[in-house]
């Protein structure tokens, strides 16, 4: 989230970090049919990611097609179909706050609530299974993530991939009815990418998002590439991610 901020200097960090899961399944022979079983299960996996849409939510100043180009090294060689929205203000922000505040520190947004109906239409009028942000567009990933995790929208909405969030202030309570609710563990799979050098968005915030998602498939990915999203040598872990989290679901 960049609204013109001051840079942000946080202390090291020395929380435990999750490994993120393999996307290998374990698939073990049985009998006769051992062969034709696991060439079964195999292709399953291999197609499970084909043709789903993934909707991409910019940074704030960000738009929908630069934030593509900047997700271009996701896109290399899959059939996974990435798609992208600009924030509905026309200002280039999902939502905006008072002046010498930040979206982890203002108690209101101006424009969010139209922001998240904005994107949960295109969830459910697009087909999509996933959805990605980025800073700004990571907190709202998260409300909208966690929402659908409380089955109170987008239905067919199966994992998120969050990148440089912190907590949505204003969203705060939202995100702690999720932590709390009892069918929290339930919830939406999500892989919240973090780096510990972020200087915009704190990344103790970000974890403090990626607490309130207790599905067993989320995960957490760091990276050392600052305020940004995983650089190409990590992209193979996010998309083996993406794949075992549209597989493993069951909701």
């Amino acid at each position: 989230d960049l609204q013109n901020p001051p840079p942000y200097s946080h202390p090291s960090l020395t929380s435990t970090r999750r490994a993120v899961c393999s996307a290998h399944a374990q698939l073990m022979p049985i009998g006769p049919l051992a062969a034709p079983l696991r060439l079964f299960l195999l292709s399953a996996i291999m197609s499970a990611s084909s043709g789903h849409r993934i909707l991409c939510l910019h940074g704030s100043g960000g738009s929908g097609d630069a934030f593509l180009a900047r997700l271009a090294h996701l896109q290399e060689g899959t059939a996974r179909s990435f798609h992208a929205i600009d924030a509905p203000s026309g200002r280039r922000t999902w939502w905006t706050y008072s002046a010498g505040e930040r979206s982890f520190t203002a108690s209101s947004y101006e424009g969010a609530e139209q922001s998240i109906a904005a994107v949960e239409a295109e969830l459910e009028s697009g087909g999509y299974v996933g959805l990605l942000g980025f800073s700004q567009g990571a907190m709202l990933a998260a409300i909208v993530a966690a929402r659908a995790s409380l089955r109170e929208s987008c239905p067919l909405l199966r994992f998120a991939v969050i990148c440089a969030a912190a907590v949505p202030k204003p969203y705060e309570p939202l995100l702690e009815r999720l932590r709390a609710a009892p069918e929290a563990a339930a919830a939406l799979p999500t892989l919240h990418c973090l780096s510990e050098v972020d200087s915009i968005n704190p990344p103790e915030l970000g974890e403090a998002v990626a607490a309130c998602f207790t599905n067993p498939a989320s995960a957490t990915l760091w990276h050392g590439g600052g305020h940004d999203v995983p650089p190409p040598r990590l992209a193979a872990e996010v998309l083996a991610w993406m794949d075992k989290a549209v597989v493993a679901d069951a909701r």
